[in-house]
């Protein structure tokens, strides 16, 4: 049987912090995601090729969690302490909405010319255009 712990032990007096406000959250998910990649190459029997991504996420996943400030690092993160990083934030993802817009237009009429189908790049356009649309709703009708 476990003891209940003492109000003066570490655990007690410090304040618990939200796991998604953790510094490692990020480097521990770009991990994973590499792990995932070196298992899908591994069982395509591709285990080099899965190895060198799981290298490439481990590099990235180091340099997010050492290679930034800690206050830089919170850019990543779901929390904003000011509107100045609030402002950063929603530039940033409109900054990669314009790019993944950009790319996928790109491959469809990439596949369109060569012949091929562009379901896979059109679904994607679809999905994120209907995701745009319904934020605004939502975001308009909050404010």
């Amino acid at each position: 049987m476990t003891r209940p712990s003492s109000p003066t032990s570490p655990a007690a007096r410090a304040p618990a912090a939200d796991w998604w406000q953790s510094r490692w959250i990020l480097p521990t998910i770009t991990v994973g995601l590499g792990g995932v990649i070196l298992a899908a190459q591994a069982t395509d029997h591709e285990l080099a090729s899965g190895l060198v991504w799981f290298a490439v996420f481990a590099v990235l996943a180091a340099l997010q969690a050492f290679g930034a400030r800690p206050e830089r690092a919170g850019y990543a993160q779901l929390g904003t302490e000011d509107e100045r990083d609030a402002q950063i934030s929603t530039r940033a993802m409109a900054s990669t909405g314009t790019v993944f817009v950009l790319l996928l237009t790109g491959c469809i009429v990439f596949e369109l010319v060569r012949g091929n189908d562009p379901s896979p790049y059109t679904y994607l356009m679809a999905i994120g255009g209907a995701s745009y649309a319904i934020a605004l709703l939502v975001l308009r009708r909050r404010s």
